[in-house]
């Protein structure tokens, strides 16, 4: 350095960069962006006379693709670039940028950089051009030189002790001047086994990327088989919707069979989302069957045995409930009966609610509907009816990207 008093040293950094972000093509591709600024700037400020380069690892991806990124018309001229443990791939095109962008390219290879191993089997998009060289037309302007040792051999001696040995004796002669470029190569003889290694690694790329996408690939193919399930299951209530109108225009049809064909059918067309209910009742046992077929509907149920419960419930997620059923009388809740209407009167909550009740009088249910109940009911059928005038009223049938989300995630918990 003392030869070269003009001599400017400038280090890039882009900090602590994880391999998960190493994995991800976009995150590589923002630090190449912010790199290509900074050496822009670099030179548009300096106007160096003679500008080197030298790499690292991942700092040879950036000064890779930063050149490969630059405008014809960008008056940028690297003289020497070295490069050590690269993650490039050995197929990285060099020719159009020699002479044109640079003058001269060293790539130093570890045959024991087990890191790039990964890189080349992990990573998409990168390679061990550090470790088993680029693939081009070697000669002064273009040469691949290697060592034994592994991915930090060139800043370590055999003991892991740091040193600067190795740069010092081939990397600052060429920095320093037009010394020519020292060959050598350290490899061992390939044998057929080695050689059939290297070339399986050397070409592994197209396997990793088929490893990669297919995760994506079955994904899409699952996707795209709830979509023809979804079709099928649309196409089959259609069907039957038009099954149950062609009976209805028959005569002799008593009025409960058209309001059996009715519910029918508009149960065939609810729209399958997920749609969340508390059931309110001190047996959990006695509904079971009536909850289990409306979950095929798209009903999420949580049960409570308790009106206190079911207001706690309804006040923590006062967006998320959309119908609270409850039977007439719970030994264990003092507020059984009217209670709970005059309780979410009284906290001024807004809610849909069904008594299910094995018998009733009419009277009866005309009291519960006075009192703020939308319907009074007992029967599976009479539930279910009483359940679609509730949350589908304007009969609405069923689209198939809610009958493929339904399928995809149905019920979760409250």
């Amino acid at each position: 350095m003392a030869e070269k008093p003009d001599l400017v040293f400038y280090h890039f950094t882009y900090g602590y960069f994880s391999m998960l972000a190493f994995v991800v093509p976009f995150t590589r591709w923002i630090l190449v962006r912010r790199f290509g600024r900074e050496l822009r700037a670099l030179v548009a400020r300096l106007r160096p006379g003679r500008l080197d380069l030298v790499g690292h690892s991942f700092g040879t991806h950036l000064i890779g693709w930063t050149l490969r990124g630059l405008r014809p018309d960008e008056n940028i001229q690297i003289d020497t670039l070295i490069f050590a443990g690269s993650v490039l791939r050995s197929g990285f095109f060099w020719a159009d940028l020699i002479p044109a962008r640079v003058c001269r390219v060293i790539n130093d290879c570890g045959t024991g950089d087990t890191v790039l191993l990964a890189s080349q089997f992990l990573v998409p998009l990168t390679g061990m051009a550090g470790r088993t060289g680029f693939v081009g037309m070697n000669g002064p302007e273009f040469t691949n030189r290697y060592s034994t040792f592994g991915h930090s051999g060139y800043f370590q001696d055999q003991t892991g002790k740091a040193t600067d040995e190795y740069m010092r004796l081939h990397w600052v002669p060429l920095l320093m001047g037009e010394a020519p470029v020292q060959q050598f190569d350290m490899r061992l003889a390939p044998t057929a086994w080695r050689g059939l290694g290297i070339w399986i690694t050397n070409n592994f790329e197209p396997l990793k990327i088929i490893l990669m996408l297919s995760p994506i690939l079955a994904a899409l193919i699952w996707v795209g088989a709830l979509y023809i399930e979804a079709n099928a299951a649309k196409e089959r209530m259609e069907a039957v919707v038009d099954l149950g109108e062609a009976m209805k225009s028959k005569d002799g049809l008593s009025d409960e069979t058209v309001f059996l064909l009715d519910t029918m059918q508009r149960a065939l067309e609810v729209p399958l989302r997920k749609t969340y209910v508390i059931w309110l009742d001190d047996d959990r046992e006695v509904n079971a069957r009536e909850r289990s077929a409306l979950r095929k509907y798209g009903l999420c149920f949580s049960h409570v045995e308790t009106t206190a419960d079911a207001v706690r419930m309804i006040e923590a997620s006062p967006d998320k409930i959309s119908l609270v059923i409850s039977d007439f009388r719970r030994d264990r809740d003092p507020q059984a009966g009217y209670g709970f209407l005059d309780e979410i009167k009284r906290r001024n909550l807004a809610i849909p609610f069904i008594f299910y009740i094995r018998n009733y009088t009419p009277e009866q249910a005309d009291e519960a509907r006075r009192r703020g109940a939308s319907a009074e009911v007992s029967g599976e059928f009479d539930l279910t009816d009483a359940i679609l005038n509730v949350l589908n009223p304007d009969n609405v049938p069923a689209s198939r990207a809610q009958l493929i989300w339904q399928e995809l995630y149905g019920c979760s918990r409250f």
